[in-house]
Protein backbone atom coordinates (compact mmCIF):
# COMPACT_ATOMS: atom_id res chain seq x y z
CA UNK A 1 0.00 0.00 0.00
CA UNK A 2 3.01 2.81 0.61
CA UNK A 3 4.53 1.68 -2.63
CA UNK A 4 1.73 2.11 -4.58
CA UNK A 5 0.42 5.56 -2.92
CA UNK A 6 4.11 6.95 -3.20
CA UNK A 7 4.12 5.69 -6.87
CA UNK A 8 0.68 7.70 -7.47
CA UNK A 9 1.66 10.54 -5.75
CA UNK A 10 5.10 10.67 -7.82
CA UNK A 11 3.32 9.94 -11.15
CA UNK A 12 1.66 13.90 -10.22
CA UNK A 13 4.54 15.07 -9.28
CA UNK A 14 6.07 14.55 -12.62
CA UNK A 15 3.30 15.24 -14.54
CA UNK A 16 2.81 18.95 -12.22
CA UNK A 17 6.35 20.30 -12.90
CA UNK A 18 8.49 22.13 -10.29
CA UNK A 19 5.91 23.93 -8.88
CA UNK A 20 4.34 21.85 -7.20
CA UNK A 21 7.14 20.47 -5.60
CA UNK A 22 8.10 24.00 -4.71
CA UNK A 23 5.30 24.53 -2.89
CA UNK A 24 5.00 21.34 -0.94
CA UNK A 25 8.83 22.21 0.09
CA UNK A 26 7.72 25.27 1.11
CA UNK A 27 5.11 23.57 3.26
CA UNK A 28 7.52 20.97 4.53
CA UNK A 29 10.10 24.10 5.68
CA UNK A 30 7.25 25.59 7.21
CA UNK A 31 6.05 22.99 9.33
CA UNK A 32 9.59 22.75 10.93
CA UNK A 33 11.14 25.73 11.26
CA UNK A 34 7.89 28.01 11.53
CA UNK A 35 6.43 26.00 14.46
CA UNK A 36 9.13 26.04 16.73
CA UNK A 37 9.80 30.18 15.85
CA UNK A 38 6.36 30.51 16.94
CA UNK A 39 6.25 28.25 19.55
CA UNK A 40 9.18 31.13 21.34
CA UNK A 41 6.87 34.11 20.03
CA UNK A 42 3.92 32.62 21.69
CA UNK A 43 5.66 31.48 24.98
CA UNK A 44 7.65 35.19 25.08
CA UNK A 45 5.20 37.34 23.97
CA UNK A 46 1.95 35.81 23.87
CA UNK A 47 0.80 33.37 26.79
CA UNK A 48 3.24 31.86 29.23
CA UNK A 49 0.88 28.95 29.53
CA UNK A 50 -0.14 27.79 26.61
CA UNK A 51 3.65 28.60 25.58
CA UNK A 52 4.41 26.06 28.10
CA UNK A 53 1.43 23.34 26.03
CA UNK A 54 3.05 24.25 22.75
CA UNK A 55 6.67 23.94 23.49
CA UNK A 56 6.26 20.56 26.13
CA UNK A 57 3.85 18.80 23.88
CA UNK A 58 6.55 19.50 20.69
CA UNK A 59 9.82 18.99 22.35
CA UNK A 60 8.72 15.71 24.16
CA UNK A 61 6.84 14.49 20.94
CA UNK A 62 10.23 14.43 19.21
CA UNK A 63 11.96 13.38 21.59
CA UNK A 64 9.83 10.04 21.77
CA UNK A 65 9.81 10.27 17.49
CA UNK A 66 13.63 9.88 17.80
CA UNK A 67 13.42 7.02 20.01
CA UNK A 68 11.51 5.55 18.00
CA UNK A 69 13.23 5.88 15.05
CA UNK A 70 16.62 5.42 16.36
CA UNK A 71 15.20 2.00 17.85
CA UNK A 72 13.23 0.88 14.11
CA UNK A 73 15.94 2.49 11.68
CA UNK A 74 13.68 1.89 9.28
CA UNK A 75 15.33 3.14 5.82
CA UNK A 76 13.84 5.87 3.55
CA UNK A 77 11.47 5.16 0.84
CA UNK A 78 13.78 5.69 -1.77
CA UNK A 79 16.55 2.94 -0.36
CA UNK A 80 13.62 -0.27 -0.11
CA UNK A 81 11.71 0.60 -3.19
CA UNK A 82 14.54 2.09 -6.28
CA UNK A 83 11.50 2.68 -8.50
CA UNK A 84 11.02 6.07 -6.40
CA UNK A 85 12.70 8.80 -7.21
CA UNK A 86 12.04 11.85 -4.84
CA UNK A 87 13.16 15.58 -6.21
CA UNK A 88 17.59 16.04 -4.77
CA UNK A 89 16.30 19.19 -2.79
CA UNK A 90 13.97 16.87 -1.18
CA UNK A 91 16.43 13.84 0.05
CA UNK A 92 19.30 16.73 1.06
CA UNK A 93 16.61 17.38 4.03
CA UNK A 94 15.43 14.18 4.37
CA UNK A 95 18.68 12.50 6.02
CA UNK A 96 18.44 9.62 8.43
CA UNK A 97 15.22 6.97 9.46
CA UNK A 98 12.03 7.28 7.77
CA UNK A 99 9.88 6.14 10.78
CA UNK A 100 8.37 8.20 11.92
CA UNK A 101 8.13 11.84 10.36
CA UNK A 102 9.87 14.32 12.29
CA UNK A 103 8.55 17.08 10.06
CA UNK A 104 5.13 15.86 10.27
CA UNK A 105 5.75 14.96 14.31
CA UNK A 106 6.65 18.85 14.47
CA UNK A 107 3.60 20.26 12.96
CA UNK A 108 0.88 17.60 14.20
CA UNK A 109 2.62 18.35 18.36
CA UNK A 110 2.27 22.33 17.75
CA UNK A 111 -0.55 22.28 15.38
CA UNK A 112 -2.42 19.95 17.36
CA UNK A 113 -1.80 21.90 20.18
CA UNK A 114 -3.25 25.03 18.67
CA UNK A 115 -6.50 23.04 17.21
CA UNK A 116 -7.07 21.63 20.59
CA UNK A 117 -6.99 25.10 22.42
CA UNK A 118 -9.22 26.53 19.69
CA UNK A 119 -11.53 23.67 19.29
CA UNK A 120 -13.98 25.66 21.59
CA UNK A 121 -13.09 28.92 20.44
CA UNK A 122 -12.70 29.82 17.33
CA UNK A 123 -13.58 26.48 15.52
CA UNK A 124 -12.90 27.61 11.77
CA UNK A 125 -9.32 28.39 13.36
CA UNK A 126 -9.26 25.09 15.06
CA UNK A 127 -9.89 23.73 11.35
CA UNK A 128 -7.56 25.19 9.58
CA UNK A 129 -4.93 23.32 12.18
CA UNK A 130 -5.76 20.04 11.49
CA UNK A 131 -5.41 21.18 7.52
CA UNK A 132 -2.03 22.18 8.13
CA UNK A 133 -1.28 19.05 9.96
CA UNK A 134 -2.75 16.85 6.73
CA UNK A 135 -0.93 18.89 4.31
CA UNK A 136 2.32 18.51 6.07
CA UNK A 137 2.08 15.26 5.82
CA UNK A 138 0.67 15.12 2.15
CA UNK A 139 3.97 17.26 1.76
CA UNK A 140 6.14 14.63 3.28
CA UNK A 141 4.58 11.91 1.09
CA UNK A 142 4.50 14.14 -2.12
CA UNK A 143 8.11 14.80 -1.89
CA UNK A 144 8.67 10.84 -1.77
CA UNK A 145 10.83 10.99 1.89
CA UNK A 146 8.41 9.15 3.93
CA UNK A 147 5.57 6.59 3.86
CA UNK A 148 1.77 7.12 4.44
CA UNK A 149 2.83 4.82 7.35
CA UNK A 150 5.69 6.88 8.86
CA UNK A 151 3.19 10.01 8.91
CA UNK A 152 0.43 8.33 10.18
CA UNK A 153 2.09 6.80 12.93
CA UNK A 154 3.95 10.96 13.75
CA UNK A 155 -0.12 11.98 14.07
CA UNK A 156 -0.86 8.95 16.28
CA UNK A 157 2.30 9.64 18.00
CA UNK A 158 1.57 13.03 18.54
CA UNK A 159 -2.22 12.81 19.37
CA UNK A 160 -1.07 10.35 22.66
CA UNK A 161 1.94 13.04 23.72
CA UNK A 162 -1.03 15.53 23.26
CA UNK A 163 -3.35 14.08 25.23
CA UNK A 164 -1.06 12.78 28.34
CA UNK A 165 0.89 16.03 28.67
CA UNK A 166 -3.06 17.48 28.77
CA UNK A 167 -3.93 15.33 31.93
CA UNK A 168 -0.44 15.85 33.30
CA UNK A 169 -1.12 19.58 33.51
CA UNK A 170 -4.48 19.19 34.72
CA UNK A 171 -2.90 17.02 37.98
CA UNK A 172 -0.33 19.61 38.32
CA UNK A 173 -2.49 22.64 38.68
CA UNK A 174 -3.87 20.57 42.02
CA UNK A 175 -0.70 19.34 43.12
CA UNK A 176 2.54 21.55 42.63
CA UNK A 177 4.76 18.78 43.87
CA UNK A 178 3.94 16.73 41.22
CA UNK A 179 5.62 18.96 38.51
CA UNK A 180 8.95 18.56 40.20
CA UNK A 181 8.69 14.90 40.13
CA UNK A 182 7.40 14.84 36.48
CA UNK A 183 10.58 17.02 35.85
CA UNK A 184 13.01 14.65 37.12
CA UNK A 185 11.46 12.01 35.41
CA UNK A 186 11.33 13.32 31.97
CA UNK A 187 15.49 14.61 32.80
CA UNK A 188 16.36 11.04 33.51
CA UNK A 189 14.40 9.88 30.70
CA UNK A 190 17.06 11.92 28.46
CA UNK A 191 19.72 10.30 30.36
CA UNK A 192 19.04 7.19 29.67
CA UNK A 193 18.19 7.63 26.20
CA UNK A 194 21.23 9.09 25.08
CA UNK A 195 22.88 6.21 26.52
CA UNK A 196 20.70 3.83 24.91
CA UNK A 197 21.67 5.97 21.48
CA UNK A 198 25.66 5.49 22.36
CA UNK A 199 25.44 1.67 22.99
CA UNK A 200 22.43 0.34 20.87
CA UNK A 201 23.87 -1.24 17.45
CA UNK A 202 22.63 0.11 13.88
CA UNK A 203 22.35 -0.82 10.84
CA UNK A 204 25.04 -0.66 8.80
CA UNK A 205 24.10 -1.11 4.77
CA UNK A 206 26.34 0.60 1.56
CA UNK A 207 24.50 1.03 -2.13
CA UNK A 208 26.99 1.23 -4.95
CA UNK A 209 29.96 1.57 -1.80
CA UNK A 210 27.88 4.30 -0.17
CA UNK A 211 26.85 4.12 3.26
CA UNK A 212 22.92 4.16 3.32
CA UNK A 213 22.56 5.63 6.59
CA UNK A 214 25.30 6.83 8.96
CA UNK A 215 25.01 5.93 12.48
CA UNK A 216 26.70 8.73 13.45
CA UNK A 217 24.43 11.25 12.56
CA UNK A 218 21.46 9.86 13.79
CA UNK A 219 23.33 9.28 16.87
CA UNK A 220 23.77 12.80 17.03
CA UNK A 221 20.01 14.02 16.22
CA UNK A 222 19.43 11.77 19.04
CA UNK A 223 21.37 13.58 21.65
CA UNK A 224 19.88 16.99 20.18
CA UNK A 225 16.20 15.75 20.48
CA UNK A 226 17.40 14.21 24.19
CA UNK A 227 19.58 17.86 24.76
CA UNK A 228 16.35 19.87 23.48
CA UNK A 229 13.87 18.40 25.56
CA UNK A 230 16.29 18.26 28.83
CA UNK A 231 16.61 21.95 28.71
CA UNK A 232 12.86 21.94 28.26
CA UNK A 233 12.92 20.68 31.55
CA UNK A 234 15.74 22.00 33.55
CA UNK A 235 14.61 25.93 32.12
CA UNK A 236 10.90 25.07 33.50
CA UNK A 237 11.95 24.07 37.04
CA UNK A 238 14.32 27.21 37.24
CA UNK A 239 11.36 29.45 35.16
CA UNK A 240 8.64 28.72 37.59
CA UNK A 241 10.58 28.22 40.61
CA UNK A 242 12.78 31.21 40.49
CA UNK A 243 11.48 33.67 37.61
CA UNK A 244 7.63 33.48 36.81
CA UNK A 245 8.10 35.59 33.83
CA UNK A 246 4.77 37.67 32.43
CA UNK A 247 4.50 37.47 28.76
CA UNK A 248 2.17 40.98 29.44
CA UNK A 249 3.42 44.34 27.68
CA UNK A 250 2.48 46.89 24.81
CA UNK A 251 2.82 45.25 21.55
CA UNK A 252 5.94 47.04 21.12
CA UNK A 253 7.58 45.81 23.87
CA UNK A 254 6.45 42.32 22.49
CA UNK A 255 8.25 43.17 19.25
CA UNK A 256 11.45 44.26 20.53
CA UNK A 257 11.21 41.23 23.53
CA UNK A 258 11.47 39.08 20.43
CA UNK A 259 13.36 40.90 18.36
CA UNK A 260 15.88 41.12 21.01
CA UNK A 261 15.89 37.48 22.06
CA UNK A 262 16.11 35.52 18.58
CA UNK A 263 19.21 37.12 17.84
CA UNK A 264 20.88 36.07 21.10
CA UNK A 265 19.72 31.85 20.07
CA UNK A 266 20.71 32.46 16.64
CA UNK A 267 24.47 33.72 17.68
CA UNK A 268 24.47 30.74 19.79
CA UNK A 269 23.33 28.26 17.55
CA UNK A 270 24.91 29.86 14.03
CA UNK A 271 28.34 31.09 15.50
CA UNK A 272 28.93 29.49 18.37
CA UNK A 273 28.04 25.75 17.13
CA UNK A 274 31.81 25.49 15.89
CA UNK A 275 33.87 26.44 18.72
CA UNK A 276 31.73 24.34 20.99
CA UNK A 277 32.14 21.25 19.00
CA UNK A 278 35.98 21.72 18.32
CA UNK A 279 35.96 22.05 22.30
CA UNK A 280 34.07 18.80 23.17
CA UNK A 281 33.29 16.70 20.19
CA UNK A 282 30.21 16.62 18.20
CA UNK A 283 28.41 14.37 19.66
CA UNK A 284 28.64 16.36 23.25
CA UNK A 285 28.51 19.07 21.29
CA UNK A 286 24.66 18.00 20.60
CA UNK A 287 23.38 17.54 23.62
CA UNK A 288 25.26 21.14 24.90
CA UNK A 289 23.57 22.87 22.05
CA UNK A 290 20.46 21.51 22.51
CA UNK A 291 20.32 21.78 26.49
CA UNK A 292 21.82 25.19 26.61
CA UNK A 293 19.49 25.99 23.70
CA UNK A 294 16.02 25.23 25.09
CA UNK A 295 17.61 26.70 28.68
CA UNK A 296 17.97 30.16 27.13
CA UNK A 297 14.52 29.80 25.73
CA UNK A 298 12.62 28.60 28.45
CA UNK A 299 14.09 30.34 31.67
CA UNK A 300 17.15 32.48 30.41
CA UNK A 301 16.10 34.69 28.22
CA UNK A 302 12.68 35.62 30.14
CA UNK A 303 15.00 36.16 33.36
CA UNK A 304 16.84 38.64 31.57
CA UNK A 305 13.54 40.48 30.50
CA UNK A 306 12.35 40.01 33.67
CA UNK A 307 14.89 41.67 35.70
CA UNK A 308 15.17 44.52 33.11
CA UNK A 309 11.62 45.18 33.56
CA UNK A 310 11.44 44.96 37.48
CA UNK A 311 14.40 47.30 37.05
CA UNK A 312 12.82 49.74 34.91
CA UNK A 313 9.39 49.76 37.21
CA UNK A 314 11.68 50.15 40.35
CA UNK A 315 12.87 53.14 38.38
CA UNK A 316 9.79 54.29 37.49
CA UNK A 317 8.11 54.10 40.78
CA UNK A 318 11.63 55.96 42.32
CA UNK A 319 10.93 59.21 39.71
CA UNK A 320 7.11 58.95 40.78
CA UNK A 321 8.76 58.66 44.63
Amino acid sequence: MDLRYLLLLQQLRESSGDLMTSFMMTVTNIAMFGSAILCVIIFWAVDRVFGYRLITNTVSGLFLNNVIKLTACVYRPWVRWPQLDPPEKAIESATGYSFPSGHTQVASSFFGSCSLSMRDKNKAVSCLCVAAILLTALSRNFLGVHTLTDVLASILISVIMIAVNARLFEKVKKDRSLLYKLIAAGCAAAVLAIIYFTFKTYPVDYIDGNLVVDPTAMKNDGYAAAGAFFGVLAGAFIEIRYVRFTAEGTLAQKIIRVLCGVPLALIWMLVLKKPIYSLTGTAAGHVILYTVLTLYIVAGYPALFTAVRRRRNIGQAAEKG
